[in-house]
């Protein structure tokens, strides 16, 4: 497996992450018990009548005798302490799921985003974490390449907890991306995706409805920097109770390349047993490129068991200069938790279709280990 040297290095921060963050899901400890000094027992002792300690005394003697102490009940499920439900050992993202449906299609989307890892949920998660993703991707007449990336969020104190800093290596995907949705996705020729990017992230505000946000950073080609400055915006409008409509808009200029623009228009539909379908429509202007790129890009979320998923994509990637259709791509993604729900494995079978191949079917598969340190379910 080839490795770029940016790469090779960002791998090396999976190692602090793992010694800085504690692992997904990882209990926190309780607070030490408050500690009494000599002084202030003897100034209680001091503070009592004369009479109080007979008066005590009195009123054990008196009291009857307790055979059984009254059990400790555990605070919310009004189960005694040694009948209470053990914890499980694992938060899985399934049993979530099913919690967020019950709150309408917005809460069951997100969920399936954070399951999928999709590029919408990840840029406004405002969380401290890091992410090692390795990638063996074979396709017919051209082997087999692998890959290996390395992404790195911290939320920074103060303002308050208002920004992100975060790292992202060589081939890891930045917010949205035309056709998103993992290696092998269609993409514009631009090679936006092979560079290194250091970020700062100001959320002005991140909820359900919107997302407002202002970014600021570099881009590494190699060793030489390039800077960049923008701005996101995310909201999303209920349609009916199974319905609702999103709109993404991010606008970013680079000191050499110029400006950009991406836009991503959609409708989620909720529909029976949990399973959401996606349509969406995302364009890409660049302006060192007369083309601008749009797709037209569908997908069916299907929850198979209590760790495992199945999402179902169309993808088809166009240009306007001239007006062609570059790519159709038909993939089935199955993502599963293994062990602990920090550490998941995706398959996913692929047929692209290509206009330089005329539209002939190319099949190709895509293995990828993923370990997340320190975000929680």
């Amino acid at each position: 497996m080839e490795l770029r040297p940016a790469s090779l290095a960002l791998v090396l921060a999976v190692a602090v992450a793992k010694a800085v963050l504690p692992p997904a899901g990882a209990a926190r400890a309780a607070p030490p018990p408050e500690e009494t000094s000599p002084a202030t027992d003897a100034a209680a002792d001091e503070d009592k009548a004369p009479g109080d300690e007979r008066e005590s005394s009195t009123e054990a003697s008196a009291a009857p005798p307790d055979d059984s102490a009254a059990p400790e009940i555990e605070a919310g499920t009004g189960l005694a302490a040694d009948e209470a439900p053990a914890e499980p050992p694992g938060r899985n993202m399934i049993d979530a799921g099913h919690a967020y449906a019950s709150a309408g299609v917005r809460g069951l989307a997100t969920w399936i985003d954070g399951f999928f890892t999709e590029q919408r949920y990840e840029a406004e998660l405002n969380e401290s974490w890091a992410r090692l993703r390795l990638d063996s991707f074979s396709e017919l007449y051209a082997g087999t390449e692998g890959d290996a990336k390395v992404r790195l969020h911290l939320k920074l104190p103060g303002l308050h907890e208002r920004l992100r800093f975060e790292v992202l290596s060589s081939g890891e995907a930045e917010e949205e991306t035309a056709a998103a949705g993992g290696a092998a996705a269609p993409q514009p020729p631009e090679s936006v995706l092979e560079r290194v990017t250091t970020a700062l992230t100001y959320f002005f505000r991140n909820d359900d409805e919107r997302s407002v946000s202002a970014r600021i950073g570099l881009d590494y080609d190699g060793f030489d920097p390039e800077p960049f400055i923008g701005g996101r915006y995310r909201g999303v409008v209920e349609l009916s109770e199974n319905l609702d409509f999103h709109f993404v808009q991010r606008l970013r200029y680079y000191q050499e390349r110029g400006g950009e623009s991406r836009t991503v228009l959609g409708l989620d539909r909720a529909l029976p047993d949990d399973m959401l379908f996606r349509w969406e429509v995302d364009g890409t202007w660049l302006e060192e490129d007369p083309n601008y790129f749009y797709g037209v890009n569908f997908s069916l979320f299907q929850p198979l068991d209590d760790r495992s998923a199945v999402q179902y994509q169309v993808l088809n990637l166009m240009r306007t200069d001239p007006h062609r259709l570059d790519r159709s791509t038909i993939r089935v993604r199955y993502r599963r938790q293994v062990w602990r729900d920090w550490l998941v494995f995706e398959a996913a079978p692929q047929l692209v279709m290509t206009r330089d191949r005329d539209y002939g079917a190319v099949p190709g598969f895509l293995f990828r280990v993923e370990v997340t340190f320190g975000r929680e379910s």
